[in-house]
């Protein structure tokens, strides 16, 4: 027993400082893990990060080690040394399409305001689906929560019970005060469960956009995809109401931008309900980017510029292309609507001034050349007008189911009338002068969801949807 009491403290003096050497980086290596980081993006420099962070630009050089703050190299990433606010390093995260401020919040479990001050977000409307934001990338331990809508006059009770969760639980991962806070409609996370998609909709529904992307005078696949769950939807963006149609397992809704939108973020709204009657609702900031069309100034005889024959004749236009038939008559890509090569005399979207004013107008189609030819019909459709118009002349507008309709102006000659099923591929008229025109050709448009949309590469050279 003496024997053991006269080693025992040599043992603890040695544990002691075995305790202390092993501690010390382990305690640093934590350090380290938890320090606020920032991954250096193209066009930083260390004033700009510095200025960010309300950092002393000497300080930052120090921490990292920097002696010439001119080389910087992108995707290295620096200390950011007296930041407490947050921890983990920050990156550029491109806001996904089905995500919300307040998803965001919760699918990363942060404050709004370290989003707010890390991204630059002022107002949570600014997080546009493409958004540049930082957030730190290495947060959240299951980002793949699946999700529940709140129904009217629904409670966290009712919520757990159906979906077998704990309320606290879901108070918790939802920032909620309490399992009375409820608002219908929100999309709630729920913890201990894992199912992928965007934390703003309910699990399993998510949402793709596609093909142009919300481009100006581009056609929009907008596709709900709900693992077999009957839905009943609708929508709005830009004032027009969006129109989907089962595919499958999947919902999908074509919809033109106006070539003359201005680029710059717009609402995007979508409402639904499942054959269970959980209804949800989502909305969303989504960016219209620039279509890059160029300019041509036109000199016309002036009686073709009367605004209240163009107005009128154009309000016509637009109330026959409105209507959506929800049957989808054609298969596959358009066909060319000319024998002709591809021969443009006029591209679509060009701003166009005929008074040397400011461009105003925009070519809504695409000019095919040819001094005579046939016109073939692009796809199967029905004829919901053949005749004479002032400004298109000799005209034909074809519906093709889903809001989709082709419009073939100036014609010398009209083969077809109003009600008439039409094939693809069918001689319906022949190229002609008629109607504001200064020679023979085929303006040949396209209408996507009431909007003229690009017709050569988004219908001919692409398959919808």
């Amino acid at each position: 027993m003496s024997k053991f009491n006269t080693i025992s403290p040599i043992i603890a003096l040695l544990l002691l400082l075995c305790s202390l050497f092993l501690s010390g980086p382990v305690a640093a290596q934590e350090e380290q893990n938890t320090a606020a980081a920032y991954v250096i993006q193209p066009g930083d420099t260390l004033s700009k990060i510095a200025a960010r962070f309300n950092l002393d630009i000497d300080q930052l050089s120090n921490a990292n080690g920097i002696t010439n703050p001119n080389q910087l190299f992108v995707g290295e990433v620096l200390v950011l040394p007296g930041v407490d606010w947050f921890s983990g390093t920050l990156d550029v995260v491109a806001v996904p399409v089905g995500e919300t401020f307040r998803s965001l919040r919760r699918r990363y479990q942060l404050e709004g305001a370290v989003i707010g001050r890390t991204g630059g977000v002022i107002n949570p409307s600014q997080l546009y689906a493409g958004y540049p934001l930082l957030m730190p990338t290495d947060v959240g331990e299951d980002l793949n929560l699946a999700r529940a809508a709140v129904s009217s006059g629904e409670s966290l009770l009712n919520i757990a019970a159906r979906t077998g969760t704990n309320p606290w639980e879901i108070a918790g991962a939802n920032q909620l005060a309490g399992v009375w806070v409820t608002i219908r409609g929100d999309v709630l996370l729920l913890p201990g469960t894992n199912q992928p998609g965007p934390g703003a909709l309910p699990s399993p529904i998510s949402l793709e956009v596609s093909h142009g992307n919300f481009v100006q005078g581009r056609t929009t696949v907008l596709t709900l995809s709900a693992g077999g769950v009957p839905l009943e939807l609708s929508g709005e963006f830009i004032g027009h109401q969006l129109h989907f149609h089962q595919v499958g397992a999947d919902y999908v809704a074509l919809q033109g931008v106006h070539a003359m939108t201005e680029p710059r973020p717009y609402l995007l709204v979508l409402n639904g309900k499942t054959g269970e009657g959980v209804e949800f609702q989502f909305s969303q900031m989504v960016l219209v980017e620039d279509g890059g069309y160029g300019t041509e100034k036109l000199t016309v005889d002036q009686a073709y510029l009367d605004l209240e024959v163009n107005n009128a004749e154009s309000a016509f236009v637009e109330q026959l292309t409105a209507p959506v038939t929800p049957e989808k008559l054609w298969e596959g890509y358009f066909v060319k609507p000319t024998p002709f090569d591809v021969y443009f005399t006029a591209v679509f979207g060009t701003r166009r001034t005929y008074t040397g004013s400011d461009y105003t107008n925009f070519h809504g189609g695409v000019d095919f050349g040819g001094a005579d030819g046939e016109v073939i019909c692009a796809a199967n459709g029905r004829v919901v007008f053949a005749g004479p118009l002032e400004i298109r002349g000799n005209a034909t507008i074809i519906d093709h189911g889903w809001g989709i309709y082709t419009g073939y102006f100036h014609q010398s000659e009209i083969f077809v009338q109003a009600g008439d099923e039409v094939q693809e591929g069918q001689i319906i008229g022949r190229i002609g002068n008629t109607g504001r025109s200064t020679g023979a050709h085929l303006h040949w448009e396209v209408w996507a969801g009431g909007v003229q949309v690009e017709p050569y590469y988004d219908w001919l050279l692409t398959q919808f949807p």
